[in-house]
């Protein structure tokens, strides 16, 4: 009997070893998925905007946070690739975008990071640079960051709130900052991030049609293997929400994984007060877990109903006002902390 089996089975058994050891890794993997953790910036330094803009002072705290501590910064494109190949974050990582190519970002910011070799992705909304409007960057300007090794983004052309458009004019819009692309950089770039973090399912579904397959939102939270490819979170900074304890809670904070959520329409036209489920992948082992939101323009602590061990349902005692209404919830897993979040538009 073991003759038999031996002449049989062993020449299987190193493909049976690899298996093991990938089912193991798999195993240890599946509770713990750190993540990335994406910032973005609008302005620098320009105190009369402090709702977008953060101060020299606080930036170049962020900055050394990430040099001191050695960081692993990464580019978005490098994000993009992870998620396409279905591979998951294993290693904790930050990463860095700036909105709207203020003139700020290139006399201030681009320096340094150009300076720390930290990847840095510039969204540029393309109207207000062919007007040359005062405090933006020009065409020349942004060639010379890309020449230097920065990336440029689509930001549409002139900074629509996409969901409130139709299709036709979500369409043009976007065509329009394609060919002012073309003019002026010879390509169209392939990374999109949505003005004001806002979309819905019909803007995403414009999207599929120009071949963007991937895009940016607005609302906080770690990006990992299990997030909506078109729906990726960003921790926005300004000088109140960009100080440096902020920061680094955020730039440590892993991911929290959830699938099958809903609604799966992010701009809500009737029913403000969704039914809002998902499914939460990681093991909390016990831990706390929380969800705020802002109902009636009020950030409060939600009523979660347990529906299974794992899915839940978030109960909200009012429906939300007119503009965005948006939801954090975070627990606290073997001393590290995890963080979804989401961002619905309300008309």
């Amino acid at each position: 009997m073991n003759k038999y089996f031996s002449f049989f089975f062993r020449p299987f058994l190193p493909l049976f070893f690899i298996f093991l050891v990938n089912t193991f890794c798999s195993i240890v993997f599946a509770d713990n998925e750190p993540g990335v953790s994406t910032f973005m910036y609008h302005r620098f330094d320009e105190n009369k905007y402090p709702s977008t803009s953060v101060t020299k002072e606080q930036f170049l705290d962020h900055i050394n946070f990430v040099i001191t501590n050695e960081i692993e910064v990464i580019s978005l494109e490098k994000l993009i690739e992870i998620m396409k190949s279905d591979d998951t974050f294993e290693k904790k990582v930050i990463a860095f975008s700036v909105d709207d190519a203020y003139r700020s970002f290139y006399d201030i910011a681009w320096p340094v990071f150009k300076e720390n070799n930290i990847p840095v992705t510039l969204f540029v909304s393309t109207d207000s640079v062919d007007k040359q409007k005062k405090g933006y960057m020009s065409w020349d300007q942004i060639n010379i960051f890309v020449n230097e090794g920065g990336t440029v983004g689509q930001h549409t052309s002139t900074h629509l709130h996409l969901p409130l458009n139709d299709r036709e004019t979500i369409k043009s819009d976007i065509l329009k900052s394609h060919k002012s692309f073309v003019k002026h950089l010879g390509f169209i770039p392939k990374l999109f991030a949505y003005p004001y973090g806002e979309t819905s399912k019909l803007v995403i579904d414009v999207l599929g049609e120009f071949g963007i397959d991937h895009s940016f939102g607005q609302h906080s939270g770690v990006t990992s293997s299990y997030s909506n490819h078109y729906y990726l979170p960003r921790f926005s900074l300004n000088e109140n929400f960009g100080k440096i304890d902020r920061f680094i809670f955020a730039a440590k904070a892993y991911s929290l994984r959830i699938e099958d959520f809903i609604p799966s329409e992010m701009y809500l036209v009737e029913n403000k007060k969704p039914n809002i489920e998902f499914t939460i992948i990681d093991d909390l082992k016990n831990s706390d877990f929380n969800c705020f939101s802002n109902p009636g323009g009020k950030w409060n602590k939600q009523i979660i109903n347990k529906i299974t061990s794992k899915r839940i349902q978030i109960q909200l005692q009012e429906a939300y006002s007119s503009g965005r209404g948006r939801l954090n919830c975070t627990t606290k897993i073997d001393d590290k902390w995890h963080w979804f979040g989401y961002q619905f538009i309300i008309k």
